[in-house]
This record gives structure tokens, sequence and C-alpha cells, in this order.
């Protein structure tokens, strides 16, 4: 029933994913990866793909009967037993489904950790009256890059990474060019970054303003910015944001982001 997805798999770029591709926009990162634990079904109707340590992301086709979409999931938590995850993502149905399966047979308890709002910005109504610059990061940012996005992770995940790591995330996320900085008055007040292109959209990711320079615009005012960048290359921009952070969602909805479904974030525990 269930086959290893390959690299660049048609059923990427299928009808029936492409109806919801906004949302499962992830897939298209966690499928490139050759570490990735990657299934899809033989009838192109389920694709689940995981990066190691990380939840694995799950989309079932829409339109399903729920017999169907039931054997599915109960087939593919017999499946991925022997595997260790974290949580799982996917529309909340889904990830109720297949985690209640997967809990059941590992002996664990599930629970709601976060949903996500994804968003998409088909056009971009650019903030007025912010003052400041754009500026790409580059390396001679990498300390308060590092600094930033470690108070990021403890505010939004609750999660302190450790120095080397966030030091070589912030590496990395400065490497790839992607980066961005909000400059006012000479100091860095917000930060964002495209994280990744696929064939039809860009995804914005570490949104982060730094907290005494919160609510004067610079979030918007960034991600417009970079957003704006995306459309120029032809894509559509999107990100995801924690649904139960209304300043966030406020933001994105302001300069143009519409709602695209919501994902589930179901934790596992012991």
């Amino acid at each position: 029933m269930f086959l290893k997805l390959t690299d660049r798999d048609p059923v990427l770029n299928g009808s029936l994913f492409l109806e919801d591709e906004i949302r499962f926009n992830l897939l298209h990162l966690i499928c490139g990866s050759p570490d990735a634990l990657r299934i899809k079904n033989c009838s192109n109707e389920l694709i689940f793909a995981q990066t190691p340590g990380f939840n694995p992301w799950l989309w079932v086709a829409p339109g399903l009967s729920e017999e169907r979409e039931d054997e599915l999931l109960r087939k593919l938590a017999e499946q991925v037993r022997p595997h260790d995850f974290p949580g799982v993502s996917a529309d909340y149905r889904i990830a109720e489904t297949f985690a209640r399966y997967y809990a059941e047979s590992r002996g664990f308890k599930h629970e709601p950790y976060m949903i996500l709002e994804a968003y998409a910005c088909p056009e971009v109504k650019s903030p007025s009256d912010v003052g400041g610059v754009i500026e790409r990061a580059n390396s001679r940012h990498t300390e308060m890059i590092a600094a930033y996005l470690a108070a990021f992770s403890k505010e939004v995940f609750n999660v302190s990474p450790q120095p080397n790591e966030v030091y070589k995330a912030a590496t990395a996320a400065i490497g790839t060019g992607g980066l961005y900085l909000w400059q006012e008055g000479g100091e860095t007040v917000s930060i964002a970054r495209i994280a990744h292109r696929t064939a039809r959209h860009a995804r914005i990711n570490d949104v982060y303003t730094v907290p005494g320079a919160r609510k004067k615009g610079y979030a918007s005012a960034i991600v417009a910015a970079l957003s704006d960048y995306c459309l120029r290359d032809g894509l559509t921009p999107m990100l995801y944001a924690d649904a139960k952070n209304p300043d966030s969602n406020k933001v994105y909805q302001s300069i143009g982001f519409v709602g695209a479904g919501r994902i589930a974030d179901v934790r596992f525990k012991q």
C-alpha cells in the first residue's frame, strides 16, 4: 500500500496536492531532504514525510470517504510504528486520527500543541509612514542574529537552544542570502527571512521584532518588502503563523496575506 516517495515525486505536483499546496508547502522542503523519511501510498492520496527530530507532516487528499481516510491512517500508523516522532502536523482531523492510532500502538498519549494558520499574499499592501530601511544580513551580523533567533525560539516555542546550535543556524540563514534586517536609527529593530522557494511559492519565516520596537510597523514593513521581492520573482509569498497570536496574524492580514487553512501540531508523550 505504501511506497518510498522519490526526489521530485510527481505527487507533489499532482492536481490533488496542488489544491492544498499552500497549507502543506513545508512538505516540499521536507521531501527534498535526503535524510527525510518519505512515504506515499500507491494511489497518491497520502504523503507522510519527516526530517529527523521534527514532526512528520501528513497530507491526505481531500474528498475521500471517512472509511477510506480511516483505513489509510490506521495502516500508515502500523507502517511507521517502529519510528519515533515528537508529534505530527496535519489537518486537525487527520492529525487526531493518526495520532490516536500511532499513540495507542506505542503506549503513548497525545495532545494538541499548536494550530498554525497558513497564509499567502497575492498582492502586497505596503504600510506607510514606517521609518527605517531594509538591509540584507551578512557575516558581521551573525552574533546579533543568533541572539534574535534564540529569543524568538524562547518566546514562540518556549525552547532555549544551545549557543553553538543557534550560532550555526544564524550562520546558515545568513549564508542563503535570504535573511534581511529592518534598520531604524542605526539599530536592527526587526528581522525576517525568505526561507525556501518552490516552483510557485516562497516561504517567509523567522519574523522577529525586538520587544522595545514593537507596534511601530517594523514587522509589517520588512515582511511587505520581502513579499514584494518574491512577487517580482514570480513567486507567491506564503508563511505560517500561530493561530493564537493575534498580533502576528493582524500584521500579516494588514499587508495582504489571506488565510489558506490551518495545520494542527499534535504532540506525543509517554
